[in-house]
């Protein structure tokens, strides 16, 4: 057992300080074996799990709920630098300064003589200096070399794409993103028709779909994970509805009642719209 008695922070060094604290003793000795036996895979995925759930408290305008889910991330943060204090494997307070140091460094239009007088110019400014002065250069052979490789495939697709539209290599105009959708989506559909349909050019041709709707996503500066992840909930709180007036209304939800709970999605739709 460790004695140990909370106290209500004054300041945003006390709090900060106190939560690292309580993170140190949970994951020492006489700690938590769950904490314990957290590795920085295992903390790294609860933290995009936490961002999410701070996202979806945005999205839903909850301010109290976004001021807990905003603490849970930074839990998953204190317990990451913790492991890696404990396996010596960098200077936690180093790594703090250092960032601290690249935000000072990439700003010279606040902290210099440097002036950007609008985003463009200090995204501009941003990747000249990541590339003049802290020498991070795509590899010679790799153009995505500086796209990390764990990415999940949807923000994968995305980040090539804003690669690419660094150097010039993007369409003119709106119109033919959305031609380009129209005609993956078109492609799909004579893949999966052929006469000699092969699973392989079908899964080809979605992924040629997917590529381009993320490429429409970043085009109309949209996070296509983002969007996606609402379109998820939003179904998500659908259905549920349509499954609670199915029951109320004593219908099975089954495929033989399709077209009852199909009228009840669209009662649901116009509901949600009023």
């Amino acid at each position: 057992m460790i004695e140990y008695t909370y106290k209500q922070a004054e300041d945003l060094q006390a709090a900060l300080q106190q939560l690292f604290e309580i993170v140190t003793m949970l994951r020492s000795p006489e700690g938590c074996p769950w904490d314990r036996e957290q590795t920085t895979k295992t903390v790294a995925t609860s933290l995009m799990d936490e961002t999410y759930e701070y996202l979806d408290a945005i999205n839903a305008n909850d301010t109290q709920g976004a001021s807990e889910e905003i603490g849970d991330v930074m839990l998953n943060v204190m317990l990451l630098l913790e492991i890696h204090k404990e396996h010596n494997d960098f200077d936690i307070v180093g790594s703090i300064n250092g960032v601290c140091e690249k935000l000072v460094r990439r700003h010279p239009h606040v902290f210099s003589t440097e002036h950007a007088e609008n985003s463009t110019q200090v995204l501009d400014l941003w990747n000249k200096i990541k590339v003049e002065v802290e020498g991070k250069k795509a590899s010679t052979d790799d153009f995505f070399s500086r796209v990390p490789k764990s990415l999940p495939p949807l923000e994968m697709a995305n980040e090539i794409q804003k690669k690419i539209q660094k150097v010039g290599f993007d369409w003119p105009g709106i119109q033919g993103v959305v031609d380009k959708v129209k005609e993956e989506l078109q492609e799909v559909v004579e893949a999966n028709s052929s006469l000699d349909r092969c699973q392989a050019d079908v899964e080809l041709e979605i992924g040629d779909l997917l590529f381009s709707v993320v490429n429409l996503a970043r085009y109309l500066h949209i996070s296509p994970s983002v969007a996606l992840h609402r379109s998820n909930r939003k179904v998500q709180k659908r259905f549920n509805e349509v499954a609670r007036l199915c029951k109320a209304r004593e219908i099975t939800l089954s495929g033989e009642n399709l077209a009852q709970m199909d009228g009840i999605w669209d009662e649901v739709k116009k509901t949600e719209k009023l």
